[in-house]
């Protein structure tokens, strides 16, 4: 299916805008460090703050919203990366969201993942093989210099239904392409209950929470730029919410094993590209682990020699890990930042789970610049949300 766009001088824009940051994320991860030049002290380096947000849920403590904003916009200001506490997502939820991720990759037959393989999908969803697609489209070894870098993970994605919405929406949600799926008929794609019973249930409860969740941040990130709380809420009314189960298999190599991941690609064998580098597309993204593997690609500094350094995010059990993603990058004129990251599995790691909520806004709505006085002079264009996501994904798949 074609993407619906304004004009094709708007569809030029979004193409030379992928092309555009796929050429930043080369420059960046050249010459990037896989690990701290050995005379750093340890408490030097770049680190994720943890941010309790739970009196931000409070609706007359106006004081403590701003304060917990301010921590926010901090870290949006220097590396884009903050984990919350207290943000209401039950730990039942938690816990069962993980479990559901472990049936369906090993308890769903390959025949009923085949069923809803992502390859049917226009909008890639469904079940998604490792060999599908690469976030760094220069890992696929098609790219001229660019080695083959296989990413070992696999996935299921889906995104946002009004049954999924506690909301219940408001009628109105448009697909990727712009399209209805009230009257296109195409949509998520889901294991039937005979064959994960209670799969859905699962899914759809902790997806409920998360994108009441993500509404309630995006308020956040709005008192964080000097804005009205609300001030996003009329592009949130049938939000864009891609989704996924991400599972990574463990890597049996001795722990001891001398490897190193450079610019995206081993050096030796020992460790496994989990994910590639990349940065993430919409808003913001709310993600949840079982265990270590996300890393992190800080900026250079004097001590790193001026190099962009790779960091393991560190895990928190019961925390979400919130990171900028382009379309809050743009909307803010590149103050806060979007920042590169990538997941590896090392020698001796166990099987991970992961599960991003990438929050979004209406695809129908227009990332448009914020107030020139919040964020200057915009250098960025207007572009369509749904549009500007789907041709990053058309670009990953192999």
């Amino acid at each position: 299916m074609a993407t619906t766009t304004q004009s094709n001088s708007h569809t030029t824009t979004i193409l030379e805008e992928v092309a555009a940051s796929q050429e930043h994320l080369r420059i960046r991860l050249a010459g990037a460090l896989a690990s701290p030049p050995p005379s750093l002290p340890p408490d030097s380096l770049p680190s994720v703050p943890l941010i309790d947000i739970g009196a931000s849920f409070s609706p007359d403590n106006i004081s403590a919203k701003k304060a917990i904003a301010q921590e926010i916009r901090s870290a949006c200001l220097t590396t884009g990366f903050f984990q919350i506490s207290n943000h209401g997502v039950t730990e039942h939820a938690i816990t069962n969201i993980i479990e559901q991720a472990r049936r369906f990759f090993h308890d769903l037959s390959p025949e009923a993942r085949d069923r809803i393989n992502v390859r049917q999908s226009p909008l890639f969803r469904g079940y998604e093989p490792a060999d599908f697609s690469y976030v760094n489209p220069d890992d696929n070894g098609k790219a001229g210099g660019f080695r083959h870098q296989p990413e070992t993970k696999e996935g299921f994605n889906w995104g946002y239904e009004e049954g999924l919405d506690p909301t219940g929406g408001d009628g109105k949600y448009v697909e990727l392409d712009g399209s209805s799926p009230k009257e296109t008929g195409l949509g998520n794609l889901w294991p039937t209950e005979e064959e994960l019973p209670g799969f859905y249930d699962a899914v759809r409860d902790y997806y409920a929470q998360v994108l009441q969740l993500g509404r309630h941040l995006f308020g956040m990130f709005a008192l964080s730029l000097g804005l009205e709380e609300t001030y996003f809420d009329r592009v949130m009314t049938h939000p864009g919410g891609i989704a996924r189960l991400i599972y990574y298999a463990g890597n049996n190599a001795p722990e001891d094993a001398d490897t190193a991941i450079v610019q995206g690609r081993d050096e030796k064998d020992a460790s496994k590209l989990g994910l590639g580098a990349h940065t993430d597309y919409e808003c913001f993204t709310m993600l949840l682990s079982s265990s270590p593997g996300l890393e992190i690609l800080f900026p250079p500094s004097p001590l790193t020699d001026n190099k962009p350094l790779w960091v393991p995010c560190p895990v928190r059990p019961g925390t979400f890990t919130i990171n900028v993603a382009d379309f809050l990058m743009r909307w803010t004129n590149g103050l806060y930042k979007s920042t590169i990251h990538r997941v590896v599995s090392k020698p001796g790691a166990k099987e991970r789970y992961s599960v991003p909520f990438f929050f979004s806004i209406n695809y129908d709505a227009d990332v448009e610049a914020l107030p020139e006085e919040v964020v200057g002079e915009s250098k960025w264009q207007k572009l369509r949300a749904g549009e500007y996501v789907l041709e990053r994904l058309r670009v990953t798949a192999s």
